[in-house]
């Protein structure tokens, strides 16, 4: 992780991106060889976990993101949020940023998009902006004791979260196998609220 200017000097950024994939290459194998069975049963434990608590209750708008590569069944919540009355939001990708958009009913309004995504159809839903958001569930690889969070490595979310007004409570939902003690952290990292697993509710304050 030489600097290519002066080969002499580390660059700190190259060492914290190389980590960061370390983490999230290990963290996702992890995830999936979780069994099946077990992803299921703790998706249905973390959704009930979610919707009991207290965020979500004073909640109307919810940014949150439709489930991939094994992630925790996030359909189960949307929708009980819907027959609840709460505001669906779902993001899509559109030249490298995420468009905000309502979201009523996931088998008309949905289609594959970036990377096999389950994504709103911008014909069918109508526009959401950041300021509508009052409760995000936010996607990662893996969170830190720290509140911290590794995504994907896209950006896609560091760059929608940093518009966020930090009133609006962020909400990490993950398996117990993708929270770790500490993960490298970027200048650029946005740390969430409340981290809830199939076994404990971590709560940054």
């Amino acid at each position: 992780m030489k600097n290519k200017n002066n080969p002499g000097i580390i660059n700190n950024s190259e060492i914290i991106k190389f980590l960061k994939n370390n983490v999230r290459e290990r963290v996702q194998r992890e995830r999936n060889n979780l069994p099946v069975n077990y992803r299921e049963k703790s998706s249905r434990a973390i959704a009930k976990k979610f919707l009991n608590c207290s965020f979500y209750t004073v909640s109307n708008n919810i940014l949150i993101y439709y489930p991939f590569r094994n992630e925790v069944e996030t359909t189960l919540i949307i929708e009980d949020a819907l027959k609840d009355n709460k505001n669906i939001i779902l993001p899509r990708v559109h030249n490298k940023e995420l468009e905000l958009y309502y979201v009523t009913n996931l088998k008309e309004q949905l289609k594959a998009g970036a990377y096999g995504i389950m994504e709103p159809v911008a014909s069918r839903c109508k526009p959401a902006k950041i300021s509508d958001v009052d409760l995000v569930v936010v996607p990662g690889v893996s969170f830190d004791k720290k509140f911290y969070r590794l995504g994907y490595g896209g950006g896609y979310y560091d760059r929608i979260l940093s518009r966020i007004p930090k009133k609006v409570k962020k909400i990490a939902l993950c398996f117990d196998i993708q929270v770790v003690d500490s993960l490298p952290v970027s200048a650029h990292d946005i740390k969430v609220d409340m981290i809830i697993t199939e076994s404990k509710i971590y709560r940054s304050s």
